[in-house]
């Protein structure tokens, strides 16, 4: 029989998800939205086999929770039995757990947090739209959540109105660890704050789903000192990423576009190689992003690498005339420091073709290294 340290090994190999948890740091190409239900499954199986296993397995059953519908119950399991609370890193907590039709509705999600001293990442997740017979009438409450490095938050106006842990800006405040930090949804101008900036100085990562442009400027008042990277998988309406780039560009070490076809409706790279005079990594899905207009780009003197993805977009009718574009782009003398260009994804299909000869050339020229992601031996930029 194995010993105890062994069989945790191999539960530890058996639960965590390929590409392991989200953590609290950019990661290039990181999905925007995950769930882990073939792990949680798991989990359940093991502890049901014997005492042995479901001992070496409950930290790994507590791990990740989602609250769902009875979370009195839960607060007792985690507050009083063995303080199972302890095991606990990662919370989703969709909206329809934290309506307040009555006052205190939220304290048994708010003592489920506070029994959680470890917990790292907090998730409170889109849904295409919350049901009519949720009410945010009355006030919510809010924990310290001084442990939390990782916050992934969708907003909406009407439960923000009930504040705490309904409230980005409550919950913010009371983050003082947070380093990474992903946002989505619409502000509206009741839900806008226009008291004391918020202070992260911490953050290092600031990933944007589809956020309004009152979003964007609600986040470009913040003190964030720390923050390098910035993941935009959408570009808000209005061309109010230049907000951004106005606010944090001198700051930032990476910037990546995410995988929509939004980016290849507008030349977005010009716009932000302007703005970020210092940015070192460029991270791009080569096939939903517009090629540069060449009237529109200036000399960027500090962009050292470059990060494709290959993942393929069906609205391209032709597309080496588009990979010919950005690779010209690549190679020409916009980008005098440009020294390495990183490879994720298939692209066996794009080397195998004769095509790829002369861009090569063009980029060996120039002294640039091409390199697939799975051959990095040291990272592109001194944050990461």
């Amino acid at each position: 029989m194995l010993p105890p340290e062994l069989w945790i090994l191999v539960f530890r190999w058996a639960t965590c998800p390929s590409d392991g948890y989200p953590a609290p740091y950019y990661e290039p190409f990181r999905a925007s939205s995950e769930t882990f239900d073939e792990s949680l499954k798991t989990k359940h199986a093991l502890v049901q086999v014997c005492r042995l296993w479901r001992a070496l397995a409950t930290n790994f059953l507590y791990e990740d929770v989602r609250i769902r519908y009875d979370s009195e119950n839960l607060k007792t399991v985690l507050a009083d039995h063995h303080s199972l609370g302890r095991f606990v890193h990662r919370i989703e907590l969709p909206y329809t757990q934290t309506a307040t039709e009555r006052p205190g509705d939220t304290r048994d999600v708010v003592e489920i947090l506070r029994s959680c001293p470890s917990l790292t990442t907090l998730v409170r997740p889109f849904f295409e739209a919350l049901p009519d017979s949720l009410r945010y009438e009355f006030p919510a409450e809010i924990v310290s959540l001084s442990s939390l490095t990782r916050l992934e938050w969708w907003h909406y106006n009407n439960a923000a109105h009930s504040g705490g842990i309904n409230s980005l800006m409550d919950v913010l405040r009371n983050a003082p660890s947070l380093q990474f930090l992903a946002l989505g949804g619409e502000f509206w101008m009741n839900s806008a704050h226009l008291d004391s900036p918020i202070q992260l100085p911490a953050l290092t990562t600031l990933r944007l789903k589809r956020v309004n442009p009152l979003f964007v400027w609600q986040i470009g008042r913040w003190e964030l000192p720390s923050l390098v990277h910035i993941v935009a998988d959408f570009p808000a309406d209005h061309g109010r990423l230049d907000e951004l780039w106005l606010q944090f560009g001198s700051q930032l070490c990476t910037v990546e576009f995410g995988r929509n076809v939004a980016f290849h409706m507008s030349d977005q790279i010009s716009v932000f190689l302007r703005g970020c005079a210092r940015v070192k990594v460029f991270n791009y899905f080569i096939n939903f992003t517009a090629p540069p207009t060449e009237s529109l780009l200036v000399e960027q003197s500090t962009l050292e690498c470059v990060g494709l993805h290959a993942f393929p977009c069906g609205i391209l009718s032709d597309n080496w005339r588009h990979l010919n574009r950005h690779f010209e782009f690549l190679s020409g003398p916009f980008l005098p420091a440009l020294k390495r260009i990183v490879l994720y994804g298939d692209w066996q299909q794009i080397t195998k073709d004769s095509r790829i000869l002369p861009v090569l050339n063009r980029l060996t020229q120039k002294g640039c290294v091409v390199l697939f992601a799975d051959h990095l031996t040291s990272p592109p930029c001194d944050h990461l």
